[in-house]
Parts: structure tokens; sequence; C-alpha cells
């Protein structure tokens, strides 16, 4: 995508905005505000101005405008940006593009594999083994369908950086009936962006307090 198509997109249309789609949930709500504000901005355009010659359009205005500003590691990738939290190995947020030629293409899910991120530390990384026997499946945030025009974007929402552990059901019916209802704005709107992120439930103990528990290594910690 050229830097000056991209920058008068952001300028001047009104249907760039409304096919802006923050994830309903918890852990992204600050993310999409952000990334809100960055889309009213008119400075997008001096950030693209000022981007390196071999940095994307979208790397260069996403970095400039759409993270918060602290509490977050933020990675950008050749389609996502997201903000990975170390302590609990799972991204707090991710912010993604699509449009109707990114839905499709000749990338093809069966040739990528989950693994680990290989940005991160593995003292900081998730792994598969996390996810043997745990009851939980591993959910995209940016799904590997809205990345088949590029076969290394495709691949890269497969590193467990872009993964949380999600109910089979929950991640088989509702969230992919979300991905598909995302893919289908791009029919109506030139660009859409997701902000998606988890959604981390409390359980009432027996003392009336209300924790949330996850295994950290040998030990589970409560917050």
């Amino acid at each position: 995508m050229a830097a000056k198509s991209f920058a008068s997109r952001i300028k001047g249309s009104r249907r760039f905005l409304s096919g802006f789609l923050a994830g309903a949930v918890v852990g992204a709500a600050g993310a999409g505000l952000t990334a809100l504000q960055f889309f009213r901005s008119r400075g997008a355009g001096a950030a693209l101005a000022a981007r390196e010659p071999d940095e994307s359009a979208e790397k260069a205005v996403l970095e400039q405008f759409g993270f918060p500003l602290t509490g977050t590691e933020t990675r950008c990738y050749t389609n996502h940006a997201l903000s990975y939290d170390q302590t609990k190995r799972v991204p707090r947020w991710v912010l993604e593009h699509i449009s109707r030629s990114k839905i499709m293409g000749d990338a093809d899910r069966k040739h990528c594999k989950f693994k680990p991120d290989p940005n991160i530390p593995p003292a900081f990384s998730a792994f598969n083994e996390d996810y043997v026997g745990s009851g939980w499946s591993r959910g995209h945030m940016a799904p590997a369908g809205n990345n088949k025009f590029s076969s290394k974007a495709m691949a890269e929402t497969f590193y467990l950086s872009n993964i949380v552990p999600q109910n089979f059901d929950n991640n088989s019916g509702y969230w992919n009936r979300i991905e598909m209802y995302c893919r289908e704005l791009t029919e109506r709107f030139e660009d859409v962006w997701v902000v998606s992120g988890p959604l981390t439930l409390p359980q009432t103990r027996s003392d009336g307090k209300k924790t949330v528990s996850y295994q950290l290594r040998s030990s589970v910690c409560f917050l």
C-alpha cells in the first residue's frame, strides 16, 4: 500500500472511521479508545512522511498514535500489532487492519503451525505444552483468515504472542462468527481496523472474595 494512498484514506474518508471495530472486551477497551483517537488525528500524514524507507505505512502511523504510552510492551508484525503481557504470557490487546484485498489470496493455514514468538525471550513466552491437557484451545486474536494476502502475515498470527486460552465452543462458535462479521465489513468499507483482547472472568471463593487464578510455572497466583 502506497504511503500517499494510506494517508489520504485516513484524512478524508468517513467510511474509514465507520469501519473501525473495537473488540468488546475489557482488556482491549483502552486500546480501542487510543486507536480511535489516532484515526481522528490530523497528524497521521506527518507520521507517514517521517517513516523509514523500509517501514510499512501501518507501522509508521500506529507507533506514533496507536499505542498507550505506559504499561505496555508493543510489537509490530506484517499486518498486526500487539501489547504483550510478559507475566500472563498473552497479548493485552491486538490491533489489525483488514481490507478486501487482504482477506483474499493464496496463503493457506495448513502450512502454519502454532509456535513461540521468536521475538520474545523464552522466559516470558508461552509454549504449546502449556495448552496440552489444560482444557483450553489456542484462540487467535488476529485471525489467520484475515491474512490470506501474505503467507508471512498469516504465519505470524500463529505466534503464541497472538494467542489466548479460549473455550473450545466459543472459539469455534461465537468468536468464529465475529471474525467472519469483520471480514464481511470489508464489502462495505474500504478499510476495517479491529482491536481485540482477552477477557479474564473472576471466580468467587468460599469467603466471598473474587479472584482470577492462572498457572505460572509450578505455582498459582491470585490477583
